[in-house]
């Protein structure tokens, strides 16, 4: 995230390192062996009609013969009118037969993949950094995928799919390499467009890809838009008249395609997991932490971009300020995923210079305070990971490695 120019601690369960298992590391050849190789793989295929790149093999960076995924970037979501920014990067976990036909096997995907999650990744940025977006999840993909790939004989059952998701910027006249021109759509974005396409690109996930139950992560305002996600869609009316104000004129309950304008519904996530998160950006304008006071006007600046001047507006969209009970709405309704826990897992770098660990601690005491209100089988399981050498904002998913590990611990259960 570029920017430019007394609170109570939670006490919960706090993870500091959560290693890979040393007796899985060791490499696994994929049955048969000879289609493992780079020979024989046909890119000459792609997912859909949509056009756009090829499928391409993700290498196994322990040993770069060994597939162990397929990759297809620039899908778009919004089938109906396609803009710049809304696409989708895809990783599919490699099978023997996925390997022989260059590309991922339908059979295989929604066959033995079907009751397997996906996991789906919102990129940080202000909400308007054109220099972050879906690609920025590319080395934590290929972690996540080796690392399955050497703990699983068939990963596919594990991951049904890995997908990031690009979404429409708020503007950034004065960004230092990229200024947004304010007569391109993709970068005119204000609350709630940004929802509004991230539900889009999971509407689309449901209904082409068969995705049943997904694992919801982001970093920076990424999480903030993941935890967004978790709220009924009614929250993001928007009065086509009115940017400012709230009304039913734009919320579409149906299918995808029906009034893109609108809010897509779609089925809550199983676990969210958020990475340097924003979840209370009025309070920490307000009052912002000891350290972090020289932020606060770049903070006011970008946030107005991306919601507007109402400071109303900033708190009810925030899911750490945006009044009580929104968590009564994270229902599962998957078929089989209904009464299953909720996981919220907030990750926070100790050595974050832009995000203050108060924002993290704060999301944690407002779940922990609505879980006050109902009872066991209602309540969201909350974990807190400090890192103490995590490394400053960005560098999470710029090194990827710990972000990937963090991921496949969540999709594996040890968090």
């Amino acid at each position: 995230m570029i920017i430019t120019n007394n609170i109570l601690w939670l006490t919960i369960v706090s993870f500091v390192t959560v290693p890979i298992r040393a007796s899985e590391t060791n490499q696994k050849p994929l049955v048969p062996p000879n289609p493992s190789k780079m020979e024989g793989y046909d890119p000459d295929t792609t997912p859909s009609s949509s056009g756009g790149s090829r499928w391409t093999p993700v290498l196994d960076p322990t040993n770069n013969n060994t597939i162990i995924g397929h990759h297809y970037s620039g899908l778009n979501y919004n089938v109906d009118e396609p803009c710049a920014l809304q696409t989708l990067e895809i990783w599919h976990p490699a099978t023997p037969a996925s390997i022989a036909h260059g590309k991922p096997s339908l059979n295989e995907t929604y066959g033995a993949g079907r009751e397997a999650p996906w996991l789906v990744y919102i990129h940080g940025g202000a909400w308007r950094d054109p220099a972050i977006d879906s690609s920025s999840f590319t080395p934590s993909a290929t972690k996540i995928l080796s690392s399955l790939f050497q703990r699983s004989s068939s990963p596919i059952k594990k991951l049904a799919g890995i997908a990031s998701i690009n979404y429409r910027l708020s503007p950034y006249p004065n960004h230092p390499t990229s200024p947004s021109d304010p007569t391109d759509d993709s970068r005119t974005a204000q609350h709630p467009d940004h929802i509004a396409d991230v539900l889009t690109a999971i509407a689309h996930l449901e209904k082409y890809y068969g995705m049943k139950s997904y694992v919801l992560a982001g970093h920076s305002c990424g999480a903030t838009l993941a935890l967004q996600a978790c709220m009924d869609p009614a929250r993001w009316e928007k009065d086509d008249d009115n940017k400012q104000g709230w009304g039913p004129k734009m919320f579409v309950k149906g299918g995808l395609g029906d009034g893109y304008g609108g809010v897509q519904e779609v089925a809550k996530p199983r676990t969210v997991v958020g990475f340097n998160g924003l979840y209370d950006l009025a309070g920490f304008i307000e009052s912002p932490p000891q350290g972090y006071e020289r932020w606060r006007e770049a903070y006011r600046e970008f946030v107005t971009s991306a919601f507007g001047s109402d400071e109303k507006v900033w708190r009810t969209a925030c899911p750490a300020s945006a009044g009580p009970s929104w968590v009564k709405e994270w229902k599962l309704t998957q078929r089989g995923e209904e009464g299953k826990k909720r996981k919220a897992v907030l990750v926070q770098s100790l050595e974050d210079s832009l995000v203050p660990v108060e924002q993290t601690e704060g999301m944690a005491r407002y779940l922990e305070k609505e879980n006050e209100q109902v009872n066991g089988d209602n309540k969201v399981e909350v974990a807190v990971l400090r890192e103490e050498k995590g490394g400053d904002h960005d560098e999470v998913w710029q090194r990827g490695d710990r972000l990937g590990e963090i991921l496949v611990s969540v999709l594996e259960g040890e968090i």
